[in-house]
């Protein structure tokens, strides 16, 4: 995996909540805790053999004589090694399958998860739309002040803080069914893939309604188009950054602002579930590849022609369309 980033584990309570509609985990979570202490408590009990001989030594040093138990205390130790091996053996590969089944679970049951959020989702928006009616222009705790609408704006707060919480479990959600850590241990990571992701296609229905740039791995910089080209079917576009973009209304750092953004009316706000999210994306994937293509089809002569006195006149064929047909008849020019 790439571009790895831990997440600050601040969204303990909603996350656990959203885990614990994942039919099944509650019970792989029991049995991990109580094998991952059970297998540490069969290494901790192994010992080496030389503290027998230490303390026979000690001993010896002592003026005492050897111990006669001494072969009996090296058994012992070495009888209780063994037994402390064996169950790691066993436990170490139970733990490994109790995870590999974790991951499966979540990966299958992420949309259960997300359920949970897309309802929390729901009373957050219900709970502020109003509140941000009574707002008005204020947009910081120094206009609430003078306004005399501290109260207002502080239950605002509160409501984008829960909503930056649904977004961060969303994320851990997904990536953990799209995207899981190569680390067994590690269960909180995010990829910078799956951030982008989350954010262009997971927060919004159809975003490029609202904003230009999602899906274009901007990442907060403008891209600017300078040329297309084909390759292995597919139109791929020249792009560089200049100056700094418009970050999406969404998500612009500003909690408020952005609970703003998601309560107007022509906005949707949602979680959608795996299917929904990948979907999202493809779909404007392929639209994106579509108008690609027909630009760079496009051909002057292309656009139709002005209506005429006479009537209405036909558009010509497409420049494009008349250079393939000449090929077939004529071949290509030597």
């Amino acid at each position: 995996m790439s571009d790895k980033l831990i997440e600050v584990a601040t969204t303990a309570p909603l996350l656990e909540r959203a885990r614990a509609a994942m039919r099944g985990r509650a019970a792989i979570e029991t049995a991990l805790s109580e094998v991952t202490e059970r297998l540490r408590q069969a290494r901790g009990a192994v010992r080496p053999e030389e503290d027998v001989l230490d303390v026979a030594f000690e001993a010896v040093l002592d003026g005492d004589p050897v111990p006669a138990d001494l072969a009996d205390r090296v058994l012992r130790v070495r009888r209780g090694n063994e037994s402390a091996w064996a169950e790691a053996s066993v436990l170490a590969p139970l733990l490994e399958r109790l995870q590999e089944r974790r991951t499966a679970v979540h990966r299958d049951r992420a949309d259960d998860a997300l359920h949970v959020l897309a309802t929390e989702l729901d009373v957050v928006l219900t709970a502020a739309r109003p509140l941000l009616s009574q707002l008005g222009g204020v947009d910081d705790a120094e206009s609430a002040i003078n306004a005399d609408r501290v109260q207002p704006w502080r239950q605002a707060v509160e409501l984008a803080e829960r909503h930056v919480t649904v977004r961060g479990t969303q994320r851990l959600i997904v990536a953990g069914a799209l995207d899981p850590p190569d680390q067994a241990r590690v269960t909180a990571r995010v990829s910078a893939e799956i951030r982008n992701l989350v954010d262009d296609y997971g927060t919004v229905r159809d975003p490029d309604r609202h904003h230009p740039t999602v899906g274009t791995g901007a990442d907060g910089r403008d891209v600017r188009l300078s040329g297309s080209r084909i390759f292995t079917g597919r139109i791929m576009t020249d792009s560089h950054t200049d100056r700094p973009a418009r970050p999406r209304p969404w998500l612009t750092g500003d909690g408020v602002a952005d609970l703003h953004f998601l309560a107007r009316p022509a906005v949707i706000a949602w979680v959608p579930t795996i299917g929904q999210l990948t979907g999202a994306r493809d779909e404007h994937e392929q639209r994106q590849q579509a108008e690609a293509r027909a630009e760079h089809e496009r051909r002057p002569g292309d656009e139709p022609q002005p209506f005429l006195r006479a009537g209405r006149r036909m558009p010509p064929p497409p420049a494009a369309l008349l250079d393939r047909l000449a090929r077939e008849e004529l071949g290509d020019p030597v």
